[in-house]
């Protein structure tokens, strides 16, 4: 919902532009309305079962490897770009003394939305209250396989773990139950 009406202001205000009067010196240029853009990006296909089903389990994994503390096997499902900015180490290093408060309760997935190369997992702790217990994750596909994409890595570029894992602290990852 927030992503139509977010275009349909962006539209508007694209139409509104195109309505400014111009000065004497520079004449006014008709944009064209909603109904003239056309999109040169091919449609995309809808997500078969077995992608769906193939990012479900590759989250169910993710999920059941983060909960248990096994941030080895855990960092082994991260997306390629995601191992390419942060080293096993010190992944491995921030998420053994950053524990969060969902570590070892089982995650509930709630729903899977697969679009192109790309899936949302929704997914909550089991037994939280209400939906401040649910959170969304990316998952991209890639070499023939799901990983998971975080959405913000700044958390492990400040110079040394210690000084990493004092900014997930400062940030709240170490008490809150969302993956970082």
């Amino acid at each position: 919902m927030r992503l139509w009406k977010g275009l349909t202001i962006g539209l508007v205000a694209a139409g509104l532009v195109g309505c400014s009067g111009g000065t004497a010196s520079q004449p006014s240029v008709a944009t064209p309305g909603p109904a003239a853009v056309t999109s040169t990006a091919p449609p995309v296909a809808p997500a078969s079962p077995k992608m769906r089903a193939g990012a479900r389990a590759a989250a169910a994994q993710f999920y059941s490897l983060y909960s248990a503390s096994e941030f080895v096997a855990f960092w082994n499902l991260l997306s390629p770009a995601t191992k390419r900015n942060v080293s096993r180490g010190v992944w491995v290093s921030v998420h053994d003394a950053c524990s969060d408060a969902s570590t070892g309760k089982s995650r509930i997935i709630k729903a899977v939305t697969v679009f192109g190369s790309a899936a949302i997992v929704t997914e909550t702790i089991a037994g939280a209250a209400s939906n401040l217990g649910t959170t969304e994750d990316v998952f991209n596909y890639a070499n023939g396989h799901w990983s998971y994409s975080p959405g913000n890595l700044s958390i492990y570029h400040h110079g040394s773990v210690t000084a990493d894992i004092a900014a997930a602290k400062a940030a709240g990852f170490c008490t809150d139950w969302k993956i970082f």
